[in-house]
């Protein structure tokens, strides 16, 4: 049985496509630093700003809810759809009350 060789290709997408919504974040272009901002309120308030007026900030919930699921707030970092781990937290909580997680 011989070996195909398939053609290299990139990691991501050099087209937008409808589930790469990441690249049209308001964070894309933000330095990583900045979305993880330690414990300084002046910092998480510039963090949270990036989020203010982002085109997929609903996509962006939505799938940090999903991916972190119940995860401990201590083990969620940064902030995400303008909400640190603590806040995130109490979404998922919020939501798995009124049975709105699939």
């Amino acid at each position: 049985m011989a070996i195909r060789h398939t053609p290299y290709q990139r990691a991501t997408p050099a087209t937008p496509t409808v589930g790469d919504w990441r690249r049209l974040g308001a964070c894309a272009d933000v330095e990583p630093e900045v979305m993880f901002p330690g414990t300084v309120q002046a910092d998480i308030d510039a963090a949270k700003a990036v989020c203010q007026n982002c085109p997929v900030y609903r996509l962006c919930l939505r799938d940090i809810i999903r991916h972190e699921g119940a995860t401990h707030p201590d083990r969620r970092h940064g902030i995400v759809a303008a909400l640190t781990g603590p806040e995130r937290h109490a979404v998922y909580r919020q939501l798995q009350r009124r049975g709105a997680l699939r």
